[in-house]
């Protein structure tokens, strides 16, 4: 009787000690417990927010800031096409032309789905980097390779381009032929008529020219700038019809559109003379 109690004693200790171990285990009273693990952020996501400020900086005109944030952006996810597309844009909006190529080629090479929207926007800002780099045939390339995708869905901006790479190589029949296509596709697009007015202003179709120039400034979605070099090149023209008071109402609207730019100044020069 005493032997079996003894035995019966053992297999309780026994079971005793299993059941410690389990709650041990249940309750993370083991050693391998050690806390709260540290908060790692998303380096991918945070380099999303960052560039997302940059980009919001460039919309605003703040350049210089807009390529600070962007290139913190490009260090904190150096994979992000959409981060070189940006700094691409607003190192040519700041007259670094080679750093704008060098940043748009490597969009390219990281998003290579030529379907893509940004893939297509990286191109066409190529287009326009090429032309400010006096580079037309290569700009027309790329302009031709957006018309020959069917999904790309604003053909009269890379067809605008493309009349201006034309014009610049002095294909004037080629120009026009591109600038009214896009014309087609988008009616009021302004900077399609801009050039379209330069073109018939270099052929003195005087009329035909100021029509489209009126065009151009009437769009609301043109730069300052740009509203103001149509008015230069209209002042202009009635200048050689020899309409002194027109060309000087035109002078003034483009000095008072861009009063420290290029076309403002040269119309205060023209003023000084015409007064």
């Amino acid at each position: 009787m005493d032997q079996m109690m003894r035995l019966s004693t053992k297999r309780f200790n026994r079971a005793s000690r299993g059941l410690l171990v389990l709650l041990l285990a249940t309750l993370g009273l083991g050693c391998t417990h050690t806390g709260p693990q540290p908060y790692v952020p998303d380096e991918k996501r945070l380099a999303a927010s960052v560039r997302d400020v940059g980009i919001d900086l460039l919309y605003q005109g703040r350049t210089a800031m807009a390529i600070r944030k962007l290139n913190e952006a490009a260090t904190r996810n150096p994979k992000d096409p959409i981060t070189y597309l940006s700094l691409g844009e607003a190192y040519r909006r700041k007259g670094m032309l080679q750093e704008a190529k060098s940043n748009l080629m490597l969009s390219l090479e990281l998003n290579e789905d030529s379907q893509d929207y940004n893939h297509q926007e990286t191109r066409l800002n190529l287009s326009v980097l090429y032309i400010q780099l006096g580079e037309y045939e290569q700009a027309a390339v790329e302009c031709q390779q957006l018309l020959e995708d069917p999904t790309f869905s604003t053909p009269w901006r890379a067809l605008t381009n493309l009349g201006w790479a034309h014009y610049k190589l002095g294909r004037l029949g080629l120009a026009r032929g591109s600038f009214e296509e896009a014309l087609e596709f988008h009616p009021r697009y302004a900077p399609a008529h801009l050039n379209l007015g330069m073109l018939d202003q270099t052929e003195q179709r005087w009329l035909a020219a100021i029509r489209h120039y009126e065009l151009a400034a009437e769009s609301n979605r043109m730069p300052s700038e740009a509203i103001a070099e149509a008015n230069f090149h209209m002042a202009e023209i009635y200048v050689s019809m020899g309409q002194r008071e027109k060309a000087i109402s035109y002078f003034d609207i483009a000095l008072k559109r861009s009063p420290y730019g290029e076309w403002g100044e040269q119309s205060q020069s023209y003023l000084e003379l015409l007064r």
